[in-house]
């Protein structure tokens, strides 16, 4: 991937937790870099990105809006480029604070961040009430966040209960995405779609108005307490391969080695 640098772009903000940072302001600097394929622009800037635009809409962005924290102004930022920049695949932030209110003699504070599109897969899954509009919501709420783009869903399929027998059955079906959100917002944002639709957690493996579970983010493999990825149960469950087969069946498992289709055989066996 090719990179463009943009260094030292100044600003005069009002970020900072104090009040005195609030009301004085102080200068403030940005360092990008920017990465994305420029092997066909074909000497035509339409087609690559304007990086005097993107400088412009820094310090645009930075003057207009106030922040407590760096960290909030650096990610808001980055989310901000990638959106209005789509030839930008990822981009890596640095902000510079080098009059910071502390106490002793220091030469700057920089806080980096680096943001991206990335493509990942979820399974969704309904037994109560009106499951094909529990499942369509997800799609609904997809199109409505800017963050995340829907690329495309599966068709709905019927399953039997898994794992606790004695409920109604279920719809299933996959849904594949790009979205410049963090692993841990896109399980906040899967979170907020299930309370949307009244999910209400009762017993493992249980009843649910709506079910939405990250299944891959990128190839990258995440095994926290409140985050696995990619999803443990995905490769046992033919309920999330036969809809995942039908939109991504070469799908590469980053831990097993083998695709979504090849996966679905070993169950169905």
């Amino acid at each position: 991937m090719d990179k463009i640098t943009l260094q030292g772009i100044e600003f005069f903000g009002y970020h900072g937790v104090l009040q005195s940072e609030k009301e004085l302001g102080q200068s403030f600097s940005v360092d990008c870099e920017m990465y994305l394929d420029t092997s066909l622009c074909s000497d035509d800037l339409n087609k690559t990105v304007n990086y005097a635009d993107v400088a412009c809409e820094i310090v645009s962005f930075c003057k207009e809006n106030r922040y407590d924290l760096l960290e909030t102004l650096a990610d808001s930022l980055a989310k901000d480029i990638l959106l209005k920049y789509s030839l930008i695949n990822e981009l890596n932030l640095t902000l510079h604070k080098p009059h910071a209110p502390i106490p002793t003699a220091f030469d700057d504070v920089t806080l980096n961040v680096t943001r991206g599109w990335h493509t990942c897969y979820l399974a969704i899954g309904s037994n109560l009430g009106d499951r094909e509009k529990n499942l369509d919501t997800v799609w609904s709420e997809i199109e409505e966040n800017p963050y995340i783009k829907g690329v495309c869903k599966s068709d709905y399929i019927e399953t039997e209960p898994y794992g606790v027998e004695d409920q109604p059955d279920f719809l299933n079906g996959a849904i594949k995405i790009r979205t410049v959100l963090t692993p841990r917002e896109l399980l906040k944002f899967c979170s907020d779609t299930e309370m949307l639709c009244g999910r209400v957690r009762t017993r493992h493996w249980g009843e649910r108005t709506l079910d939405v579970d990250i299944l891959m983010y990128d190839d990258e493999v995440i095994f926290t307490d409140e985050l696995k990825i990619p999803h443990p149960e995905m490769h046992k469950r033919a309920f999330v391969l036969q809809p995942l087969a039908q939109i991504e069946p070469y799908l590469i498992h980053p831990i097993r080695k083998m695709n979504v289709s090849e996966l679905l055989e070993q169950v169905l066996v």
